[in-house]
């Protein structure tokens, strides 16, 4: 099995699986529930959208993705940044998430696109890559919101968090609370 991650960039966004490419939920919520009912109808403006913003976080904060390649096919995406970047977060039950003025960053996604490919620690490596990439750069804590008791959902399952060193930091809303990784040890 040959598996790579590699940043984000203007060259390889083509490569964003295609669930994600023009997924709004977190960065444009309006858009998102405007479009949700018919969204193979607004692929081409989704994507569009979903670029710009990329391209806009690429400035602002340098590497704000991954993309994971399972024998040269990219299967894995990780969306990460600063929470204010990604204002469906004001939504969810359990606050407060961390703030980039506090060395905090927020994964919004992380997925393993390809259904057979999980469970087989895609995910982990796609994880450690961003991890590793927020610690080179001095970041204090990883935050994100996961789903207890399964998968459906952007970032995965907390089961999965928790295994990767994760904890708990506000379970406000019991089926998807905060979890979080300091980054320090």
């Amino acid at each position: 099995m040959e598996v790579e991650t590699k940043d984000l960039r203007e060259s390889n966004l083509k490569d964003i699986p295609e669930f994600c490419r023009g997924c709004l939920y977190w960065s444009f919520p309006e858009e998102f529930e405007r479009t949700k009912a018919e969204r193979s109808k607004y692929a081409q403006e989704l994507e569009a959208k979903k670029r710009q913003w990329i391209l806009q976080t690429l400035r602002e904060f340098r590497t704000c993705g991954k993309i994971l390649y399972y024998s040269n096919k990219p299967v894995g995406y990780a969306e990460y940044g600063p929470s204010d970047r990604f204002p469906n977060i004001e939504e969810y039950e359990s606050q407060p998430i961390g703030r980039i003025e506090d060395r905090v960053v927020f994964l919004s996604c992380l997925l393993i696109s390809d259904k057979n490919l999980r469970r087989r620690g895609l995910g982990e490596k796609l994880l450690n890559a961003v991890i590793d990439d927020l610690k080179k750069r001095r970041f204090k804590a990883v935050e994100t919101y996961a789903r207890r008791g399964s998968a459906d959902n952007p970032s995965g399952p907390v089961e999965f968090y928790l295994k990767e060193g994760f904890y708990i930091k506000d379970e406000t809303n019991p089926s998807f609370p905060i979890v979080r990784r300091d980054l320090s040890t």
